[in-house]
């Protein structure tokens, strides 16, 4: 009925639920992920390291368990880091403009005000959700190499938390964008971490 994201966020951990699941449950040892339904072993992972996520489908029978799969493109990958869907993505400052002025349209109301970060050749927008009593991510583009120095100037920039996980992040920016333990915490001291406190 539901898929629930399953973040490997410490390095042991003893039977916790997967999501709202009722009936799904999972330890973590360090090293082996094992995937409980109604109190029965039903999967098991070895290999798995702090950082890994995975998609749990429960579908009211036996869940299944199969790895989160991240953008390919690095700059699908960085918009989405940064919780732009793929619908709120453009690939150039043109496309980017005519996003934005659809999605203005759009969420045209009352007291409507967005806000923008942006560089040389990136731009993300944001709107006020007076309805929602928060913010929607409204349109994103970015139409240069997405680098480690990118992606360290956008997140320093972006002065607000971001909704994944910290350890997967940080896995993703060693990973992908060649993040050293020194550039992590240069993010993490910065005024406006990325990282909620």
């Amino acid at each position: 009925m539901a898929n629930q994201k399953l973040f490997i966020e410490k390095t042991t951990m003893e039977a916790a639920r997967v999501g709202n699941s009722m009936s799904t449950t999972y330890t973590y040892d360090g090293s082996r992920l094992t995937l409980f339904w109604r109190n029965r072993k039903v999967t098991e992972r070895i290999g798995v390291k702090a950082g890994d996520a995975f998609i749990v489908r429960c579908d009211g029978s036996e869940p299944t368990l199969s790895k989160l799969k991240v953008p390919h493109r690095n700059d699908d990958l960085l918009m989405w880091l940064l919780s732009f869907s793929k619908e709120d993505r453009a690939y150039s400052a043109e496309s980017y403009q005519e996003l934005l002025a659809q999605r203005r349209e759009e969420y045209d109301w009352w007291g409507y005000q967005d806000s923008e970060y942006k560089g040389d050749g990136y731009a993300f927008t944001l709107c006020n959700r007076s309805d929602c009593g928060g913010v929607h991510h409204i349109a994103s583009f970015v139409d240069r190499k997405v680098d480690k120095e990118l992606v360290k100037e956008v997140f320093l920039k972006w002065g607000r938390g971001i909704y994944w996980p910290r350890v997967f992040v940080e896995r993703i920016l060693r990973d992908r964008f060649g993040f050293t333990d020194c550039d992590l915490e240069e993010l993490a001291k910065a005024e406006d971490s990325i990282w909620w406190h």
